[in-house]
């Protein structure tokens, strides 16, 4: 509305480009000190720059990580997590057959925000892409993205993935997982290896560990995703002195520390994920350092919004079997296209 009735904003890290595009923040290069520069966890730096300006500062550090149930593993003598798909497949099978298990994880694939950052890490972890490195859609003509979605009908199809992921939420995801009718938590968010310790919602209180890698393909590389909010400062701000020293507040290393130890928040200073008082209280932190290098976000593109209507209609339907694989990435790719030369225009 152009008002200044705000001076601190809260904003998702796939709006960026969005809120710059509109003028609704300004950049806070002439506020960031440098000890935030080199301590703060360089992806989430990024995730909120647009060009060579940054927007915003997380205080959400939303990452995920891979986690499993060891316990589960140890019955048919498997003592490491499935780094590969195919370990995930072959342990599932071994862990079918002695009763053990329903299906290897729970997703949620539901038709909203969350079910459209599952198939982009899934999509990620065979090496594909939805959108290149410039924005552009590419979903239609990468073969790699092709095998993932080739992988996920059939993982369907076969139990391998939960089938009822369709229509998940993730809280529905942690629930099926504490009840232990599943191996694989994906991408967990960090409070999920607290709640599998809760006797009071969990079945599976000391069973669960931290992956030290990531699940992708034969001969890729895995991702996890990151998912951080930040705080931006309004283009409209008539107090932007008084917005930074609050940001930088809500920000410092005392306050990330005191929200870890209160909440079990992860921080978004990378020293703190070695701090020996919250590495005490949260001894498997230890492997999230291992696998948040690999942390990436959702894609920088200001259309990103109706890219995932168009992603999670277009999947529903691959999964539902209404259309075929080739097809559907076909009409994505068609579909994104048009998107983007509208708003090229």
């Amino acid at each position: 509305a152009g008002g200044g009735t705000y001076d601190v904003i809260e904003l998702d890290n796939s709006w960026v480009e969005k809120y710059v595009n509109n003028g609704w923040m300004g950049p806070l290069n002439d506020y960031i000190t440098d000890e935030m520069k080199a301590g703060i966890i360089p992806g989430l730096l990024d995730k909120f720059s647009s060009g060579d300006q940054l927007y915003g500062i997380a205080w959400n550090n939303d990452t995920r990580f891979y986690m499993y149930n060891a316990a589960k593993l140890q019955e048919i003598g498997m003592d490491h997590a499935p780094a590969t798909w195919d370990e995930a497949l072959d342990a599932y099978g071994k862990l079918k057959e002695k009763g053990l298990v329903n299906a290897a994880y729970i997703d949620c694939y539901n038709q909203e925000w969350a079910g459209a950052t599952e198939l982009i890490f899934l999509t990620a972890s065979f090496g594909g892409k939805l959108l290149d490195e410039d924005g552009h859609p590419v979903m239609g003509k990468d073969a790699k993205t092709k095998a993932a979605y080739e992988f996920l009908v059939q993982g369907l199809e076969s139990g391998f993935i939960d089938a009822s992921s369709l229509t998940s939420s993730q809280e529905t995801t942690n629930d099926v997982f504490c009840m232990g009718d599943t191996f694989l938590f994906l991408q967990a968010w960090p409070s999920v290896y607290a709640n599998a310790n809760n006797s009071e919602v969990s079945n599976i209180v000391g069973q669960i560990d931290v992956a030290d890698t990531i699940i992708h393909a034969e001969g890729e590389e895995g991702i996890i995703m990151t998912l951080p909010e930040a705080m931006s400062i309004t283009s409209t701000s008539q107090s932007k002195e008084a917005a930074w020293k609050y940001i930088e507040f809500m920000s410092s290393r005392e306050t990330e520390k005191a929200k870890a130890i209160a909440l079990g928040a992860l921080p978004i200073w990378t020293d703190l994920l070695a701090d020996k008082e919250l590495l005490a209280a949260y001894p498997y932190w230890e492997n999230f350092g291992s696998q948040i290098d690999k942390a990436t976000g959702l894609p920088s593109v200001l259309w990103y919004d109706e890219v995932l209507e168009i992603l999670t209609v277009e999947s529903q339907r691959i999964m539902l079997g209404e259309i075929s694989v080739e097809d559907g990435l076909a009409s994505m790719q068609t579909q994104c296209e048009a998107l983007e030369a509208e708003y090229s225009k």
